[in-house]
C-alpha cells in the first residue's frame, strides 16, 4: 500500500479530497492530515508518506517551503501541489523541488486521480528497479562471502576486498530447527539482517546448506558473544549457532567457517547451549560411557533416594556422552540401554507393575524422537527422581537400615565397605566401625551370610550348577565360594545340594560340577 499525507489549512479541502477519492482502488492510503505548514513538515518527517497533497498558501510556511524544509531533511517521496491560478508563479520552484504536479482549484476530481495514477505507477516502478538492485548487490555480496568461505580469493577483485582491511574476522554459523516453517525462516533471516546487517558484518543467508552465514569484522569477540547469546535466546528452539576460532586475514576466514560447520555435527549434544564455540567441547572431553557403571551407579542412588547425587550422575553420564563423540543415533541408542538396564533391576526389585508406571515403552520410544541431549537427560532426571521418591523415599529409617536393605538387593553385586561409604556419604573406616555395632558383624562377614544364605536356597532347587550358583549370589571364583561355604555350612556346596537331594553320598573337598 502507498501512504498518502494531506496537508491543507482548510478542512473542508482535506475532506472533499478524502471523501472524493477512492483510495482503496487505487491501493492508496491516507495516513494522516497537516493542519498548516508548520504542522505538515513535522507529518511528513514523522510518518514519511510516499505522497503529500497540499495546498501553496498556508499559514506559516507555505507549500513549497514545506517541501523545501521536507526535502532538504532527507524526504524524498513524490509531491502533488493544490493551488489557484494566482500562485501558478511559484510552478517553476516547485518543480526543482520535485513536485509531480499543479492542480488547480477547485479540485477536479477526475485530474486529481489520473496524477495519482501516475505519481503511483512511478512509485511502483522506483520499487521494482530498487528491489532489483538490492538484489543485484545482494546476489554479488553473497557471491564474495561464499568466495571467502571457501578460500577462493583469487578470484575476488580488489575493490571488493576494501571492505576487508580488518585486524580480525569471525564466522558464526545460524542453523534451523528442522521442523522450523519456511515462513518462520524467513522472519528469522530477516531478524539476522535487522539486527547485524551494516555493523561490520557481511551475511550470506542462500547456497550454504540453509543456514545463515555471518562473518563479524573487526568486532571484539565479547561483543560478538554476547550480542550471539541475546539473539539465541530470543529466538531459543529454533536455532542453534555455531561461531569459529577469530583469524587475522580475509584468506584466513575459511579457517574460521570451516571450524564453525564443523561444530554443527555437535547440534544434538549442545542444543541447549545456543551458542557452540570449540571451548566448549574441550572442557567436556571425557572417555565414553561404562553402561554397566553407569546403570550400577544411578540405580545406587535410585534406591537409597538420594535425588541430588541422582542428578549429579545422569549429568555425569550427559558428559561422557558428550565427550565420547557419538553420533545423535548412538547417543539415543545408549540412554534407551540405560533405562532399560534400569527398569530391569527395578522390575526384580518393585515388580513390573509398579515400575510400568514410571518406565514405560512409550518413555523408551519418546527419548528416540527427542532433539536433543539435554532434553532426553532432563527427561531421565525427572522420571527417575519422582521414581525413587515414590519407591524408596527416606523415612524415619536410619542410615544403617538403608545400607542394610542396600546390601540384601545387591548382595549378588562386587560390593565393597569403601563403595558403600562413597555412596552414602560416610568415611570407609567409620561407616565400617558404625555398621559392626549396629548388625554386630563386620561388613564382609555380614555379605557372606547373606550369600551363603541364597547360596543354599539356590542348591535346594537343584536347578543350576554350584559354579552358576556362586555368581549368582556374587561369587566370581568357585575355589574361593567353596570354602566360604564350606566354612559357614560346614560342608561342600555340592555334599549340601546331594543331601537336600536325599542323596547320603558325600561329595569331597575338590569335588567341581
Amino acid at each position: 500500500m502507498i501512504s498518502v499525507l494531506l496537508v491543507d489549512d482548510e478542512p473542508n479541502v482535506r475532506h472533499g479530497v478524502k471523501m472524493m477519492i477512492p483510495w482503496n482502488e487505487l491501493e492508496l492510503e491516507v495516513v494522516g492530515e497537516g493542519e498548516d505548514g508548520d504542522d505538515g513538515y513535522e507529518k511528513i518527517m514523522s510518518l514519511d508518506p510516499d505522497i503529500v497533497i497540499a495546498d501553496v498558501k498556508m499559514p506559516g510556511m507555505t507549500g513549497i517551503q514545506m517541501i523545501e524544509a521536507a526535502v532538504k531533511n532527507g524526504y524524498s517521496g513524490k509531491c502533488l501541489i493544490l493551488s489557484g491560478y494566482s500562485d501558478f508563479t511559484y510552478a517553476k520552484e516547485a518543480m526543482s523541488l520535485g513536485v509531480k504536479q499543479f492542480i488547480l482549484k477547485p479540485v477536479d476530481e477526475d485530474e486529481l486521480i489520473e496524477a495519482l495514477k501516475t505519481v503511483r505507477s512511478e512509485i511502483l516502478e522506483e520499487r521494482r528497479d530498487k528491489l532489483a538492485m538490492e538484489r543485484i548487490s545482494d546476489l554479488m555480496n553473497e557471491q564474495l562471502i561464499h568466495a571467502l568461505l571457501l578460500g577462493d580469493t583469487e578470484t575476488i577483485s580488489k575493490s571488493d576486498m576494501s571492505s576487508y582491511c580488518f585486524r580480525s574476522y569471525d564466522v558464526a554459523v545460524i542453523s534451523f530447527s528442522d521442523d522450523l516453517k519456511m515462513e518462520e525462516r524467513n522472519s528469522i533471516q530477516e531478524a539476522v539482517r535487522k539486527r547485524f546487517d551494516g555493523d561490520g558484518t557481511d551475511i550470506a543467508t542462500s547456497g550454504l546448506s540453509g543456514v545463515i552465514v555471518m562473518i563479524f569484522k573487526g568486532w571484539s569477540r565479547q561483543r560478538i558473544m554476547e550480542m550471539l547469546t541475546k539473539f539465541s535466546r530470543e529466538y531459543s528452539g529454533k536455532i542453534f549457532i555455531t561461531v569459529g576460532r577469530t583469524v587475522s586475514s580475509p584468506d584466513r576466514i575459511k579457517d574460521s567457517y570451516h571450524e564453525a560447520d564443523m561444530l554443527l555435527n555437535n547440534r544434538f549434544q549442545y542444543l541447549h547451549y545456543g551458542v557452540l564455540t570449540e571451548d566448549v567441547l574441550g572442557h567436556e572431553e571425557s572417555a565414553p560411557p561404562d553402561i554397566s557403571e553407569i546403570v550400577d551407579q544411578i540405580y545406587a542412588y535410585i534406591e537409597i533416594n538420594d535425588t541430588e547425587k541422582l542428578d549429579a550422575s545422569i549429568e555425569k553420564f550427559r558428559i561422557a556422552l558428550c565427550g565420547a563423540n557419538y553420533s545423535a543415533e548412538k547417543i539415543k541408542v545408549t540412554c534407551m540401554t540405560v533405562i532399560m538396564e534400569i527398569r530391569a533391576r527395578l522390575v526384580k526389585s518393585i515388580g513390573d507393575k509398579k515400575t510400568e508406571q514410571f518406565i514405560n515403552d512409550d518413555l523408551i520410544n519418546g527419548i528416540g524422537e527427542m532433539s536433543s541431549l539435554f532434553d532426553m537427560i532432563e527427561l531421565m532426571k525427572r522420571t527417575l527422581r519422582e521414581l525413587s521418591c515414590a519407591h524408596f523415599e527416606r523415612t524415619t529409617k536410619s542410615t544403617m537400615e538403608r545400607v542394610v536393605q542396600y546390601i540384601k538387593s545387591n548382595y549378588s553385586s562386587e560390593l565393597r565397605l569403601e563403595m558403600l561409604a562413597n555412596i552414602f556419604g560416610y568415611n570407609s573406616a567409620y561407616l565400617g566401625k558404625v555398621f559392626h555395632q549396629y548388625t554386630g558383624e563386620n561388613f564382609n562377614n555380614y555379605l557372606d551370610g547373606i550369600r551363603i544364605t541364597e547360596a543354599k536356597r539356590l542348591l535346594a532347587q537343584d536347578e543350576y550348577k554350584v559354579y552358576e550358583v556362586a555368581e549368582m549370589v556374587g561369587y566370581t571364583n568357585i575355589n574361593y565360594f567353596h570354602n566360604k561355604f564350606k566354612k559357614y555350612v560346614g560342608i561342600s556346596p555340592l555334599s549340601y545340594k546331594r543331601r537336600c537331594k536325599g542323596d547320603t553320598a558325600d561329595g569331597t573337598d575338590g569335588e567341581e560340577e
